[in-house]
């Protein structure tokens, strides 16, 4: 009786494990001073750099972060929506709407159509269109400096156009996110002539 009690509970684990890895992800609750440093390639500058982000405003609509990097002690504002999508780059760049990116709660197998305006610094005049598709691929266990998390991997593959004549070209962006975190744990962007990429190596979140 004990062995056949044993196997059905065997039986039962992985499909627990299944039912729970697909249960959507909520957006996350940002607070002001939760920080994440991490190790970037070609992100605020060209080669690799550290650097830490921290929240200096959290909203319901909102999240605004400064981040300094650790070489020179420069920092870079940035804007982003309540669910991460980039607003204001660290380039200062504008997105019109925003990135579009996340779309929370995370559902394994949501595929949703994004399109944004790039603009330039402290002007209306825009650069480049994107359009891109989103697709919620499924949990990854991804190794990053920090230590080794189970993220949820999107990715967004499309095309950008520039307005000044020049040809489009195609950009693949995958997010790894950790819920646990409230951000994602590595991120690479590929380019037609560079990869930029951040690896998370340490981060502080504020529970009050």
């Amino acid at each position: 009786m004990k062995r056949a009690v044993l196997a059905l509970l065997l039986l039962a684990f992985p499909a627990l494990s299944a039912g729970q890895s697909d249960t959507p992800v909520p957006r996350p609750e940002i607070r002001v001073g939760d920080s994440w440093t991490y190790r970037s390639t070609n992100l605020l500058a060209p080669g690799t750099h550290e650097h830490e982000t921290r929240v200096s405003f959290a909203g319901n609509k909102l999240i605004l972060t400064v981040s300094t990097r650790k070489s020179d002690g420069k920092e870079f504002d940035a804007s982003w929506t309540a669910e991460w999508n980039a607003v204001r780059s660290y380039s200062e760049f504008m997105y019109r709407p925003h990135t579009g990116t996340f779309r929370f709660p995370l559902r394994i197998g949501d595929e949703y159509k994004v399109q944004y305006e790039l603009l330039r610094p402290r002007s209306d005049t825009v650069v480049r269109n994107t359009t891109r598709t989103v697709k919620v691929v499924g949990w990854e266990t991804v190794d990053v400096p920090a230590g080794t998390f189970r993220a949820i991997k999107v990715v967004a593959e499309g095309l950008v156009q520039p307005l000044d004549g020049s040809n489009a070209w195609r950009q693949e962006t995958t997010f790894w996110y950790n819920p646990e975190v409230r951000r994602w744990v590595k991120v690479q962007n590929v380019l037609p002539k560079f990869t930029a990429s951040e690896e998370l190596l340490a981060y502080k979140l504020n529970e009050d």
